[in-house]
């Protein structure tokens, strides 16, 4: 008779301490308020969450709930406001990540906003509302930045401005209006090699295809129209192939087909929606585009084309060649022309109001670490003091590598693909407001460069406890001439959450040294440690501005003792 796998693991073997389970046992755990209300109901495995969570105010109402795996958000999450309303609803991916359709409402619960996330960066359409329930501003977002075409909006719905985007940035014409409808024509100009397409359906006012082209290539946020103005297609294009978030619709304005495509192909998830009746998407290559549908047909011609076909053909029709006039210009109404002795509206003042308003989702803050990870971190900032205990055991020795991490080749943590090289950049972004320039620092101090792992809505226990090691070596630092800049990476829109929840985390307000911020991640993916979000690292820069060390964590907790960093300040230049 075999022996049950349980019972071998409960053999003599293992009471000599050659066995263990490979699954830590998963146990319900309590939080309370000051006032003994519950905090938070949670499932723990060791000392990570991992299961089923609800989080409640002080007051004891709802917070949220969902799930955790491995310390990360995952699945569907709901959080409320304190009066019991849904305040925003979405999903997590297996990184922690936002990802597919959120939806954020106002406290009354009238809609606030709605789009798709793709690894916790907007893609695709948005729409923003204003507490009156119009639509506030509308357009697409690639990987995080505006791109294409946006309108905004006054109360009620009235245009305010319109124009397009490149990676964040206006360019070309844009047409403002004044809140009595006047309107006026501000050039932004463009980058060298962008083309910008504005085409009309023939003979009308009525948009047909609006995009960027860069050298030679569509890329960014393209959109379409049917020929009565409602959407046709929204796609993102890269590199010749769709990418990103897309949505197809008909005449009517009602989804045929929604979902995601990388380097175009379409990933798991994608759907297609027939006589209101949705059925999953092929995952892999768009079909090509069939000789039998006609570019730009009504849809009423394709009835004999798949859905995957129309879609193929609609992207075909957004990539097409732009022929020589490619801009079709602004014409401003004679309503919208301002009368005699009447000034045009000012731009620059509508804009800045434009500017002021929020672009972008924050991620909700979340509760503080769990008692068992409060009695952990200790531990934790001991072993970033003076790496591991005696006997050379380390906490994280059975630690993987974090998910889209980039290991060195070496497996020791050294990246000598950045040692004996200036930094990939110069300004640094100041939590407290104030950028630093690091140039201002040769011939004068050496600098260390701590980028933790980063902001999704929770401050990691490693990275406080890095912090606080690095806090306690504070005056031996000094003494050897050192800078310490921390950097923290994280959507721009989280910069405000991120604040708040770090000061709290660190328990002793902010710490003796200055933070900064990097928005959308462009500092670290500068640096080549991309990766969930990002792989931690300290980089020793010297008088000369040349990085004399690289260490770069092969997973979240993988980050070198200041006991060792010391070591390594003083041999520089010996």
């Amino acid at each position: 008779m075999k022996t049950p796998k349980l019972w071998w693991c409960l053999l003599p073997l293992a009471a000599a301490g050659g066995c263990k389970f490979l699954v830590k046992q998963l146990v319900d755990h309590t939080e309370f308020w000051p006032n003994g209300l519950v905090k938070a109901r949670v499932q723990l495995r060791g000392d990570k969450q991992d299961g089923e969570a609800t989080l409640s105010y002080e007051s004891g109402r709802p917070l949220a709930k969902g799930f955790y795996k491995d310390d990360r958000q995952v699945g569907d999450w709901i959080f409320y406001y304190e009066n019991g309303n849904e305040m925003r609803s979405g999903r997590y991916d297996d990184a922690g990540l936002r990802t597919g359709e959120w939806i954020y409402k106002y406290e009354d619960q009238t809609p606030q906003s709605r789009g798709s996330y793709v690894g916790d960066f907007e893609d695709g359409p948005w729409t923003f509302y204003g507490p009156d329930g119009a639509v506030s501003m509308a357009g697409a977002y690639d990987a995080g930045k505006q791109s294409g075409l946006w309108h905004f909006h006054y109360a009620a719905g009235r245009p305010k401005a319109e124009g397009i985007y490149h990676r964040g940035d206006r360019v070309g014409p844009w047409q403002v209006w004044s809140e009595s409808g006047k309107s006026r024509v501000q050039d932004f100009g463009k980058k060298a090699g962008i083309v910008l397409v504005r085409e009309l359906w023939d003979g009308t006012d009525v948009l047909r295809r609006v995009g960027v082209v860069e050298n030679g290539k569509p890329v960014g946020r393209w959109a379409t129209w049917h020929q009565n103005g409602k959407s046709r297609l929204e796609v993102g294009l890269k590199d010749g192939a769709p990418h990103g978030v897309f949505v197809a619709r008909d005449e009517a304005g009602d989804v045929i087909a929604q979902g995601v495509v990388e380097a175009g192909q379409v990933k798991p998830g994608a759907i297609v929606v027939q006589k209101g009746v949705s059925r999953p998407m092929a995952a892999g290559p768009l079909p090509a585009a069939p000789a039998a549908a006609e570019p730009w047909a009504a849809l009423t011609a394709w009835v004999d084309v798949a859905v995957e076909q129309q879609v193929a053909t609609m992207v075909a029709e957004a990539q097409a060649a732009v022929g020589d006039q490619p801009f079709a210009a602004l014409v401003l109404r004679d309503s919208e022309q301002p009368t005699a002795g009447e000034p045009a509206p000012a731009a620059a003042a509508v804009l800045a109001q434009v500017d002021e308003g929020p672009m972008r989702q924050p991620a909700a803050a979340q509760p503080g670490f769990t008692i068992p990870q409060k009695e952990k971190l200790q531990k934790i900032v001991s072993e970033y003091e003076n790496g591991p205990q005696a006997g050379g055991t380390s906490l994280f020795a059975n630690y993987a590598p974090t998910a889209g991490s980039l290991r060195p080749a070496s497996g020791t943590g050294r990246r000598l693909g950045l040692e004996g090289k200036p930094l990939p950049f110069t300004v640094m972004k100041g939590v407290d407001g104030n950028d630093v320039d690091l140039t201002t620092y040769r011939g004068k101090r050496r600098v260390m460069i701590v980028v933790l792992r980063g902001f999704l809505g929770e401050v990691c226990i490693y990275c406080v406890a890095q912090t606080k090691a690095l806090a306690k070596a504070r005056a031996k630092l000094e003494a050897a001439n050192v800078e310490v800049l921390v950097i923290y990476p994280g959507a721009r829109e989280n910069e405000e959450s991120f604040r708040r929840l770090y000061e709290e985390e660190f328990g002793e307000g902010p710490p003796p040294y200055r933070v900064f911020y990097d928005p959308d991640l462009e500092l670290v993916t500068k640096l080549g440690i991309k990766g969930d979000l990002a792989s931690p690292t300290t980089l020793i820069v010297d008088e000369q501005g040349v990085v004399q060390y690289a260490y770069v964590g092969e997973h979240r907790a993988d980050r070198p003792a200041t006991k060792k960093l010391l070591e390594v300040i003083e041999g520089i230049g010996k």
